[in-house]
């Protein structure tokens, strides 16, 4: 019978009102609205070219009736060039369902649904360039498997979200959306709070995650991304860049969740997590990082480089060849990876040493590293860039001339860069002043560097 329940859920009859309004607007040049469409039902209104007020008023005579508009990237793009061509339609009165904000919830490991563009523009792809009509037919699309994939969530999850999504008047059309998908109202905030504090469990740092849970009026959509996001971590699923744009807070609370080490010695998520010797034998099999050389104090320099840039430290490191300069930077890479998506950038001048590295991991199992140089041919170049923009890459080895190309640089801006690697230090200078001074404001660099006396910082 539940079965049943979940397959009727999933077709949308009983989450998505009969008399829904499908919405999408193309805006040209100073921002004017130059076509439209609407879709309910097997009704259609679409518009192109001619006097734009004229059309909005067919467009709300259209509307009426409606119980919720919807579209993609609605809140954020349709509704304000609306409102700036006519402030008093009445089709802007009616609850607003964003299929773009669900997108991350009903489908966290694959932040690109395929019917979806970056987040600079947040439309829909299609065959045919500038088509509103197509585009509130695909938005229909995307909301009916949308639907399927979160028939099939958590109800901790949905929980969670249904009370995170609604918090004020705005949330009306999301309150009924995940009603009618849980078959229960919007849940209490003892209800929602429990239900967080479950999907928490083990996977946060303990302290951190008492205080998200103390402050749930705080929060609202960005935990709710947060929570889609730690459902799949350890995957090689990313937040999708427009919500790292648009909601800040959303990888802030991921990385204050997983990526800040507590005190607590009964936290055993820092204990573990945020243990340099636990994440070498988790990621390399070691027990022991390498005894030699030494730092001043009678460490493994290894090990203080490690737990240095673990912590998010900005340091220079210096080691002489053969010591396991790169495993500095790869366990933190990874594990940073593995904790919040974050994407590690190494520059390096040595293209054999990027093809060292990668099969060096590669032995160990380990897939998510990634060159782009000079000597790849244009599909493997591709490949690289879409391996890193998909989330498919922990790390990206780039040889320093590459960050002058368009592409990498935006493949880059794609995601969130935990750590910057400035390999081989002592090349620095052959790079040129320009290249110093940019490196130089970097969140977070490590370098290396085989001509200069071991120390550590």
């Amino acid at each position: 019978m539940a079965d049943d329940n979940r397959r009727e859920i999933a077709s949308g009859a009983n989450v998505l009102p009969r008399n829904c309004l499908a919405l999408d607007i193309e805006v040209g040049r100073r921002d004017r609205i130059y076509a439209l469409a609407a879709i309910r039902g097997t009704e259609s209104f679409k518009w192109r070219g001619g006097d734009l007020a004229t059309a909005l008023r067919q467009l709300d005579d259209f509307a009426d009736g409606s119980e919720v508009l919807l579209g993609h990237n609605l809140i954020r793009f349709d509704i304000p060039h609306l409102q700036a061509a006519n402030a008093n339609l009445r089709l802007l009165r009616l609850p607003v369902l964003d299929t773009l904000c669900l997108s991350p919830l009903a489908f966290p490991r694959h932040p690109y649904h395929h019917l979806v563009k970056h987040y600079q523009d947040g439309q829909l792809t299609r065959g045919r360039v500038n088509d509103p009509e197509l585009d509130a037919r695909l938005t229909l699309d995307v909301a009916g498997q949308q639907i399927e994939a979160l028939a099939g969530a958590q109800p901790d999850l949905l929980t969670a979200w249904h009370w995170l999504t609604t918090s004020d008047s705005s949330g009306a059309a999301f309150d009924a959306y995940f009603a009618r998908l849980r078959n229960a109202p919007r849940p209490t905030l003892p209800e929602a709070r429990l239900a967080i504090a479950r999907q928490l469990s083990k996977s946060v740092c303990l302290v951190a995650g008492r205080e998200v849970l103390g402050a749930l009026a705080r929060h609202g959509w960005p935990l709710a991304f947060a929570l889609a996001w730690l459902s799949v971590a350890g995957g090689n699923s990313v937040m999708p860049p427009w919500v790292r744009h648009q909601f800040a807070d959303a990888g802030a609370l991921v990385r204050r969740l997983r990526d800040t080490p507590c005190e607590n010695a009964g936290c055993s998520w820092c204990q573990e997590r945020h243990n340099a010797k636990s994440e070498l034998k988790r990621w390399f099999g070691y027990a022991e990082f390498r005894t030699k050389p030494q730092c001043n104090d009678g460490r493994s320099m290894q090990q203080a480089i490690v737990e240095a840039a673990l912590g998010g430290r900005h340091l220079l490191g210096i080691l002489p060849t053969g010591v396991g300069k790169s495993l500095c930077h790869q366990l933190p890479a990874l594990s940073r990876y593995d904790k919040t998506g974050a994407l590690t950038v190494v520059i390096s001048p040595l293209v054999a040493l990027m093809a060292d590295q990668v099969a060096g991991l590669a032995k160990r199992g380990i897939a998510s590293c990634v060159t782009v140089n000079g000597l790849l041919s244009m599909p493997e170049r591709a490949d690289a860039l879409d391996r890193v923009r998909l989330g498919d890459a922990s790390m990206l080895i780039v040889a320093p001339e590459q960050l002058r190309s368009r592409a990498v640089r935006q493949t880059i801006e794609q995601r969130e860069v935990g750590i910057w690697v400035l390999d081989e230090a002592h090349c620095l200078s052959k790079w040129g002043t320009t290249f110093a001074q940019t490196t130089a404001t970097l969140p977070v660099s490590f370098a290396s560097a085989n001509r200069l006396r071991p120390s550590c910082v």
